[in-house]
């Protein structure tokens, strides 16, 4: 059981960092993909894929919580030097 009561305090420690943060009113995946980009650097929408994290997300999914956090203005968008196909995303601070 303290295996169980730990996890529900770690619960509760995050849920009180994404309220300091203005997170919260976020989904989980949109939480995810926002702690991934501001993680990785050079993220993009492949590396979001290609993480095992993100394994039980669509690639649609992964894309909405992309376009919500761009229109949000929490991350940005910017086309890769060493791939013109690839968007670098990046946490707009």
């Amino acid at each position: 059981m303290s295996t169980l009561k730990k996890l529900f305090e770690l619960r509760e420690s995050l849920d009180t960092y994404e309220r300091e943060l203005g997170i919260d009113q976020l989904s989980e995946v949109e939480k995810a993909v926002l702690e991934f980009v501001m993680h990785k650097k050079d993220a993009t929408i492949t590396a979001i894929t290609k993480n095992q994290y993100f394994t039980k997300y669509s690639l649609s999914t992964i894309k909405r919580a992309v376009g919500v956090l761009l229109s949000n203005d929490i991350i940005s968008a910017n086309q890769s030097n060493a791939d013109r196909r690839a968007m670098i995303l990046s946490y707009n601070q």
